[in-house]
């Protein structure tokens, strides 16, 4: 202890004691630690203090003679003690680095684990946001600001729909999400996490093309403005409006690829309703992680409800095989030589039937449907055609039985054979009756014709040029039961001399009348034509209104020079039109 310390320790006579009592004497002062041994020894007794100094001695000597290594013998050299050997301190120097360096990895994997613990790898992203080294605070932050107007597209196979939240606050709880990445961070393996989120394989951010709809949605990283009941209605609506479009069925024009020209399994899987409740479940399971897309292509067939419920694709490509079977006809319909219609496996597509998915068929029900609808287009017999004169007057007719009459049973039948046996080139359409041309319905079918106006009491024979052939004044039917039938007809026969029978009176039992004619030319069955009349006064031919009080039964009563003129320029056959 030094004087100062000393000094330190004694109490200032020149200052007053702390205690007002009396004065305090002052404190001894403690000795040393050093001075309390010497002390001691000093106490002691010479003999003592030697023995002690011995015994230290020979303790020493024996520590001494314990621990040293084994001396060589003594040279002449000189006795310069045992020589040290440099081996020992290389090892030595070895063992204190490797004890440094392994110090040193063991701080730096604490340090890594407590870091890693409370921030992020880096690459990683929460809704595409980099949080990359953030802490939970941080990352909130970063995400809730970019994910102010978040929205999650879902689409695919031609559908499409959007997620819009309607409050503008952030629809993902930053915080939460970045403490559940965190929390995943396997901080104890920080070094190969490392590793792997530099190299962009962490497993946070790895994806797969396969979707584990087994999975729970967690949507906890969501904020309390998510209303997941409304996703759910609002999605499942989108869903069901456009599987309206859609009947889930194998058919056949849903099933037919134009460009391939066949049956396709992937064609007929366009028909495919979307699996309402798969969709929904991905999709929440995408806005889970908050992705901004959701690809139906990923979820594969677990995207839609099987074809007739139940069809496979190996079950589709069968079906699709036996359809394609009937695609081979390819024929032009004719009639009179006249292209009338086409069938080929377009035309076929509507007449398959797959009320059996696994054995299509030809629906024969249809096609004779469809026989029946091209007949009709074709039939003119008692239709109405429009047309206008040679001399300019628009005209109109209805009923008669010129024109053409298909059978349509025999159409459809044509055509069943020529698909059963893939017929290629041309099928002439049978028919019962033919008119002179085909023509689009309520066109004129006719070429040369009798025009016999009523109105005017005026017959015109044209030639298919429309030129006039003939021409002569008549007197038609009396007007009531006599009235002649207006009608497109034609010339049943041209026999010459005949005797026209009235029908029976039901009171006399006779013919109404026999009326012996030189020129007799039915066009309706044979009991109305064409004849002379010379029993009908010469003058009734030039007045148009003599058909009132002197009308015949029906017929077209001419003058005889008329009637023969008429007799010698026509043939069997000859289209007759009598309209008003």
């Amino acid at each position: 202890m030094s004087q100062n310390d000393r000094t330190q320790l004694i109490p200032d006579p020149q200052q007053p004691s702390r205690h007002t009592g009396s004065v305090q004497s002052p404190r001894p002062i403690a000795p040393s630690h050093g001075q309390q041994r010497s002390a001691a020894n000093a106490s002691q007794h010479p003999n003592q203090q030697r023995q002690q100094r011995q015994q230290r001695q020979q303790r020493q000597q024996r520590r001494a003679n314990g621990n040293a290594p084994k001396q060589p013998p003594t040279h002449a050299r000189g006795d310069r003690g045992p020589a040290r050997k440099p081996a020992e301190n290389n090892k030595s120097g070895k063992k204190t680095t490797l004890f440094v360096v392994l110090g040193l990895i063991v701080i730096v994997y604490i340090v890594g684990v407590v870091a890693f613990s409370q921030v992020a790898y880096p690459n990683t992203t929460i809704a595409g946001v980099d949080v990359s080294f953030s802490n939970a605070s941080s990352a909130a932050t970063k995400v809730n600001s970019a994910w102010k107007h978040y929205k999650l597209a879902v689409t695919g196979d031609d559908f499409s729909w959007t997620y819009q939240p309607e409050s503008d606050e952030p629809i993902v709880d930053g915080e939460a999400a970045a403490k559940e990445i965190i929390s995943h961070n396997e901080a104890f393996v920080w070094p190969v996490r490392l590793v792997e989120s530099l190299s962009g394989k962490t497993k946070a951010t790895a994806t797969s093309n396969e979707v584990d709809l087994d999975q729970d949605v967690d949507l906890s990283m969501l904020s309390d403005t998510f209303n997941q009941k409304q996703f759910e209605e609002d999605l499942g609506a989108a869903i069901d409006e456009f599987n309206e479009g859609r009947s889930g069925t194998f058919e056949a024009n849903s099933s037919y690829d134009e460009q391939a020209g066949k049956f396709t399994v992937e064609k007929a899987r366009s028909n495919e309703k979307i699996n309402r409740e798969h969709v929904i479940k991905y999709a929440e399971l995408e806005l889970a992680s908050l992705a901004e897309t959701v690809d139906l292509s990923k979820l594969g067939n677990d995207a839609y409800e099987p074809l007739n419920e139940t069809l496979t694709d190996d079950q589709i490509q069968d079906a699709c095989d036996a359809a394609n079977n009937f695609l081979g006809v390819n024929v032009t319909l004719k009639l009179n030589g006249e292209d009338a219609g086409k069938v080929d496996g377009s035309s076929v597509l509507q007449w398959i039937s797959f009320a059996n998915p696994a054995n299509p068929t030809l629906d024969t029900s249809q096609i004779s449907s469809w026989a029946a609808e091209l007949a009709n287009g074709f039939n003119t017999v008692g239709s109405t055609r429009w047309w206008t004169r040679a001399d300019g007057k628009q005209c109109a007719v209805e009923g008669g039985v010129f024109g053409w009459s298909i059978d349509s049973s025999s159409l459809a039948k044509q055509v069943e054979d020529a698909i059963n046996n893939k017929q290629t080139g041309e099928i002439e359409i049978k028919y019962s009756q033919k008119a002179d041309t085909f023509t689009a319905k309520g066109e004129p079918d006719w070429k040369a014709y009798i025009d016999v106006d009523l109105s005017e009491q005026h017959a015109r024979y044209y030639d298919e040029s429309g030129n006039i052939v003939w021409e002569a004044n008549f007197i038609s039917g009396k007007p009531g039961e006599d009235a002649t039938p207006e009608g497109v007809w034609q010339i049943n026969s041209n026999d010459g001399a005949s005797t026209l029978i009235g029908a029976k009176d039901p009171e006399t039992g006779k013919p109404k009348y026999e009326s012996p004619v030189s020129y007799w030319m039915p066009f309706e069955g044979n009991m109305i034509g064409f004849h002379d009349a010379t029993w009908q006064n010469d003058k009734s031919f030039d007045n148009a209104e003599s058909y009132k009080w002197c009308g015949s039964h029906g017929c077209i009563n001419l003058r005889l020079a008329d009637a023969k003129a008429l007799h010698d320029c026509i043939k069997v056959g000859l289209c007759v039109v009598v309209h008003s």
